[in-house]
């Protein structure tokens, strides 16, 4: 019976997978609820970054979380630059919890799809010996999915130190999908290839108004071994103004979000 279950687990989507733990963790304790524990997940994750919690766990969340981490850090290794977060959420929210959690995101077909559209005309030896970055930006981010697509392409057509000539900016209203955005981006960048430059904000991508970082770094080279050198996330979040958005942001492959 023990075999028959955990062969049926092993056969489960990672979001399956990590939404099954989310939601026995909310009914086991019941003092959070399944949507609480995904945003403590993000938090646990960007921690484990250098991103300063607002107040350390308690002893219930900390043994829990510590489990959580590991599951999500070994799904995303084995799924590269897979939306796993994204489907997550809308798991938790068809399994009773859509007052919290109500929104729909893009299927990973889809945003694979616009991707390699939207990448197509990419001309990534142009940059090989420049300083400048392609910037890209996704000003509706969601979980990262298109994001997360964008790099899947590029790696897989260009190889992975072709990740270093992108610079991502990602811009959400809601504060848990810029930091799904964010926890995604990050923990793919360093299992599965450094990207340039990661931005995410929490605010308003058409106004500007009430901007909050997320996640604001730039990955350093790689040395000989491939290995990343002194990467650090800078304590968040913290107010910003429209000038501290950097520059050009806006994609310049093709034309400026054609389709993303």
């Amino acid at each position: 019976m023990v075999k028959t279950k955990t062969a049926l687990k092993d056969r489960q989507s990672p979001a399956r997978h990590l939404s099954c733990d989310i939601e026995t963790l909310a009914n086991r304790g019941r003092r959070y609820r399944p949507d609480e524990w995904l945003y403590f997940l993000c938090q646990d994750v960007l921690a484990g970054f250098g991103q300063r919690l607002q107040q350390p766990w308690d002893e219930e969340r900390q043994e829990a979380l510590y489990a959580l981490s590991s599951l999500y850090g070994n799904l995303v290794g084995e799924h590269p630059w897979k939306d796993i977060l994204g489907p997550t959420y809308m798991e938790l929210g068809s399994s009773g919890q859509q007052r919290w959690l109500g929104q729909y995101f893009t299927p990973q077909t889809v945003a694979s799809c616009m991707a390699e559209m939207q990448l197509a005309d990419a001309d990534l030896d142009a940059h090989l010996h420049s300083k400048t970055r392609i910037r890209v930006m996704e000003p509706a981010c969601g979980s990262g999915v298109m994001l997360l697509a964008a790099c899947d392409g590029v790696q897989r057509h260009h190889g992975v130190s072709a990740l270093q000539q992108f610079a991502l900016t990602a811009i959400d209203l809601d504060r848990l999908c810029a930091e799904m955005t964010a926890t995604q981006l990050l923990a793919n960048a360093t299992l599965h290839g450094a990207l340039g430059e990661v931005h995410v904000y929490q605010g308003n991508a058409l106004t500007h108004a009430d901007m909050h970082v997320i996640v604001s770094l730039a990955w350093p080279p790689m040395d000989e071994d491939g290995l990343l050198e002194n990467l650090t996330v800078p304590s968040c979040p913290m107010p910003i103004g429209v000038n501290a958005i950097p520059a050009a942001s806006a994609i310049r492959v093709g034309e400026q979000l054609s389709l993303f």
